[in-house]
């Protein structure tokens, strides 16, 4: 009786030692490398997804920058002489900046972005003759 319970003992070690070294250690290791496939499956997705948003977002930039000129009453007015179109937002806000030390207080410059040329409300000088500017120096 004693014997048959040690051999019973002795085949369930045996038993349990082999199920160990051959079927959950290949469950474990699967896991393992499962786990780490799920991980990188995902910071790869992210960083698509990122690139994604950062390229819809770059192209919805503006292609043009202009400055808005405001005089002391709120209006939008046009000087002779000033640049307003600029490609890039690093020159027309030097620019902005140049000519708010010249006039002071007089008037305020705003750097507007716009993906097209003339859509900001207000004419460009660029797009009036000079014929204008003396026209409406007579006038006033």
């Amino acid at each position: 009786m004693l014997f048959d319970i040690l051999i019973i003992v002795r085949v369930f070690i045996i038993l349990y030692t082999w199920l160990d070294h051959n079927i959950v250690d290949s469950i474990l290791n699967f896991s393992r490398i499962f786990g780490n496939l799920l991980v990188l499956m995902g910071v790869v997705i992210f960083f698509l997804i990122v690139v994604y948003i950062t390229i819809k977002n770059l192209k919805k930039l503006p292609k043009f920058y202009v400055i808005k000129i405001i005089d002391i009453d709120g209006n939008d007015i046009i000087l002779e002489g000033v640049r307003t179109q600029f490609l890039t937002y690093d020159a027309a806000r030097h620019y902005s900046e140049f000519y708010q030390d010249i006039y002071k207080k007089q008037y305020k410059f705003h750097v507007v972005g716009s993906n097209k040329r003339y859509d900001l409300g207000f004419i460009d000088v660029a797009s009036l003759s000079r014929g204008v500017f003396k026209h409406n120096r007579d006038n006033s």
